[in-house]
């Protein structure tokens, strides 16, 4: 879904660029019609183009806002879109059941060695959840795995 959003950006971002232009090419209309004599056409021609570049540049602002909402929510919520990735590639099907997997599953995913505690993990930067990790295994006394732990933070 990441991708797909980023397309769309893309598309705005073209339609944007291309509006700039056609706001140019009516810039230099307009100019070319103040070089007319006064009457009613000359009046008509500029309130259309007028509010022919108006409308681009509404259109435009539209458009900006919307990228800007996209790629604010991609940042804010990266974690999701970058669980996504991981949920289709990393966990087993069986475990999903159709639904979103919770903290809990992704915990006992990993303790199971299901799932890699590394930088593609979606609970990698969570502390709490790393915490929990070493917790469990010093429980266990799996000491090798706390030291796999340690070493991939430190990577």
């Amino acid at each position: 879904m990441k991708d797909q959003l980023q397309q769309v950006i893309e598309i705005m971002r073209s339609h944007v660029l291309n509006n700039l232009d056609l706001i140019k090419t009516n810039e230099s209309h307009i100019r070319e019609v103040l070089n007319w004599p006064q009457s009613s056409e000359r009046t008509n021609e500029l309130n259309d183009s007028y509010k022919y570049s108006k409308n681009l540049l509404s259109e435009n602002n539209d458009f900006i806002n919307l990228q800007v909402s996209i790629m604010n929510l991609l940042n804010k919520y990266k974690y999701i879109f970058e669980t996504e990735a991981t949920v289709k590639v990393s966990a087993p099907s069986n475990t999903m059941y159709g639904q979103a997997l919770s903290r809990d599953d992704y915990f006992k995913l990993t303790i199971e060695n299901d799932m890699a505690f590394d930088s593609d993990h979606p609970y990698f930067q969570d502390h709490e959840f790393y915490s929990d990790l070493l917790l469990y295994f010093e429980q266990v006394e799996n000491y090798e795995m706390c030291a796999e732990l340690m070493k991939s933070k430190k990577n």
